[in-house]
């Protein structure tokens, strides 16, 4: 579900989203987890709709996307019901378009750049997972080559 809220790619959950859910870790994988991923991390944007691990990247190498904001949702505890895919995503939505001039320091709309995130999953809400990763990313197929954290691009 790689799409974004401008409206370029073709998946709409509410005006859009690159929403790639996040699954538990499987032993012995060599990549990084999805639910490891930190503030200010680079990455490799995943190629599928849900995602196990992640390839990691210094930001001064080719990279697609670089980890804006973690954010915790439903903060009540890991004993609550999945909310579902459609709520998580309106949910991340918010977070990460508020959070993109944050850490950017540009305006999401005249940005060069977009942002997505990963939610959890079923699978992952009932092993505790409960954090939204923001991706800021290079549109179309634009690579980037360092951070974007206070870049105003």
């Amino acid at each position: 579900m790689f799409a974004n809220l401008r409206g370029r790619t073709a998946h709409a959950t509410g005006a859009g989203a690159f929403a790639v859910s996040a699954v538990a870790l499987i032993a012995g994988c060599s990549n990084s987890s999805v639910l490891d991923l930190k503030v200010g991390d680079c990455i490799q944007l995943p190629n599928t709709e849900t995602a196990v691990t992640i390839d990691r990247t210094s930001c001064s190498e080719e990279h697609r996307g670089e980890v804006s904001a973690v954010v915790k949702t439903n903060p009540n505890g890991a004993d609550d019901a999945f909310p579902g895919a459609s709520k998580l995503n309106s949910q991340a939505e918010e977070a990460c378009v508020s959070s993109f001039t944050d850490y950017v320091g540009s305006n999401y709309v005249t940005s060069s750049l977009d942002v997505s995130w990963l939610v959890p999953t079923e699978q992952s809400w009932k092993d505790g997972d409960r954090h939204i990763a923001c991706v800021v990313y290079a549109q179309g197929d634009q690579k980037l080559t360092q951070s974007v954290k206070d870049s105003n691009l």
